[in-house]
């Protein structure tokens, strides 16, 4: 069973997302003044140790903004644990919480907890199973390969499981399993002809609804092509190096990739008038992919172009 998602305002499906900073409070008060529905925030280090904590304190300075953890390390935290955190939450700020999680680095994730994650999708696949039975329902009893758990919390809240995904069978996961698919850096086609064919064939697999598809889109304020491609090339050689089969796979050469050329990183980004990206975003919107999380690629002022982007998308 699959399903085109029922669409809601564009401004509900549209989040920001955000990096952490010493100022994130701050910033995420001035977010929710702009009008933005919620936030998309990437997690870690140097300023950000456990994000749930600080969108816990956000929460108490906020009163409306939804906070999504962009994304959360699966390995860091026992899935019911994480629920017991999710469900506290709840608690002091009703539905609230969008729950991204992902694994990351296998090496990581043994250097810092001793953890073994691999086959990846096979961990992701039983964490999220066990999260969201202990977050919906309450209670899990569960012996696994990963996961051993047997646990009564005496609440419970519907909040969003969604997981990372890069490749196909990541995509087909989500559909299986999870509340939403989170993207990072893939191609709108991309998107289109492999991610949701596949979370459509897990979600019939499944024999549930497909969840929403969350793509990612780099937006930067600028009319100058060099400025903005330069701009674009500092900010995505990263995902070019660690995504690199992905966007092998989404139709790029090895030279695109590896060079970080102009035109990957120009169909990866938007750039111009705020009339233009506004144009794009709703372009984008009107297509099968349900919700966007839309990141700002700094060029002369990134503090203002942040309060920019925030009130334009406020404005959708």
């Amino acid at each position: 069973m699959t399903q085109k998602q029922e669409k809601h305002s564009p401004r509900e499906r549209v989040g920001l997302h955000l990096y952490p900073h010493p100022q994130m409070i701050d910033t995420l008060v001035q977010v929710e003044d702009a009008g933005v529905d919620h936030v998309w925030i990437s997690s870690g280090p140097p300023f950000n140790p456990d994000l749930l904590t600080t969108l816990a304190v956000a929460a108490g300075h906020t009163s409306r903004l939804k906070f999504g953890t962009y994304i959360l390390h699966a390995p860091a935290r026992h899935p019911v644990f994480l629920a017991q955190q999710a469900l506290s939450f709840q608690a002091i700020a009703p539905d609230r919480l969008l729950l991204g999680v992902g694994t990351g680095s296998p090496a990581l994730a043994k250097q810092l907890y001793g953890r073994e994650v691999t086959p990846q999708l096979a961990y992701l696949r039983e964490y999220v199973q066990v999260l969201r039975q202990v977050l919906h329902q309450g209670e899990v009893h569960h012996q696994g390969h990963f996961f051993t758990a047997d646990a009564s919390l005496h609440a419970s809240a519907h909040i969003p499981v969604f997981i990372s995904a890069l490749g196909p069978q990541a995509f087909r996961v989500a559909g299986e399993v999870a509340d939403g698919a989170l993207p990072y850096a893939c191609p709108i086609p991309y998107l289109l002809n492999t991610a949701l064919p596949a979370m459509n064939a897990g979600a019939a697999a499944a024999s549930r609804l497909r969840p929403p598809l969350v793509g990612q889109v780099s937006v930067a304020f600028t009319e100058d092509r060099a400025i903005a491609l330069e701009a674009g090339r500092q900010t995505l050689s990263f995902a070019a190096r660690d995504y690199r089969t992905m966007f092998l796979g989404a139709g790029f050469s090895e030279r695109e990739v590896d060079t970080v050329a102009d035109s990957f990183v120009e169909k990866l980004m938007v750039f111009g008038s705020e009339s233009k990206i506004k144009d794009h975003l709703q372009k984008l919107l009107a297509t099968e992919i349900d919700e966007l999380a839309i990141s700002l690629i700094g060029v002369s002022d990134p503090v203002q172009e942040q309060v920019r982007l925030a009130r334009l998308m406020g404005q959708l």
